[in-house]
């Protein structure tokens, strides 16, 4: 007696795929499917999102509350207009204190802002250069309180703070 093993094969595959289990197992097969498709959109539309704000700011720049940096920056600008050169050197401190605080929420880590300021690439994000000058004045008015400076100079570099901060949405 020949057993044809092609023909047992085929009688045994045809019998099988017109069995009831054979069809609840597409079912299954066909949702196992539809979610791992799912999952590769939601994860896919994750990594657009991300590559999205990369292209528009020039860093992955997370998502915080931009209404408290902009009472603060509110005050800032109010104590120059408020108190004179005297508020507006403080208010340079202040610019600078949260320049810092702002560079470590988009993930620049450093000792100080002098170290954060240095990581960010040339072009990356919208007034570096200002900024790093307003710093610079800054840390002057830090090393001399008795520094001279006009009302117009401090403004100025009040401004390229401005510069900065906008660039992020946050003024």
């Amino acid at each position: 007696m020949d057993i044809n093993i092609i023909t047992a094969f085929q009688s045994f595959w045809s019998a099988f795929s017109q069995s009831s289990f054979f069809f609840y197992l597409r079912i299954a097969a066909g949702f196992v499917i539809a979610i791992l498709l799912i999952a590769d959109i939601l994860l896919l539309s994750k990594r657009v999102r991300m590559d999205v704000t990369v292209a528009i700011y020039g860093a992955n720049v997370p998502k915080f509350k931009k209404e408290k940096y902009r009472e603060r920056w509110a005050n800032i600008m109010k104590r120059v207009t408020d108190e004179g050169i005297s508020g507006g050197k403080f208010a340079l401190i202040e610019a600078d204190r949260l320049l810092g605080e702002v560079l470590e929420k988009v993930g620049y880590k450093g000792k100080d802002v002098t170290e954060k300021l240095g990581q960010i690439p040339p072009g990356q994000l919208i007034g570096v250069s200002e900024v790093t000058a307003a710093h610079n004045i800054s840390e002057q008015v830090l090393l001399d309180p008795a520094l001279e400076m006009s009302l117009d100079e401090i403004k100025e570099a009040l401004a390229g703070y401005e510069k900065f901060f906008s660039g992020l949405e946050i003024y």
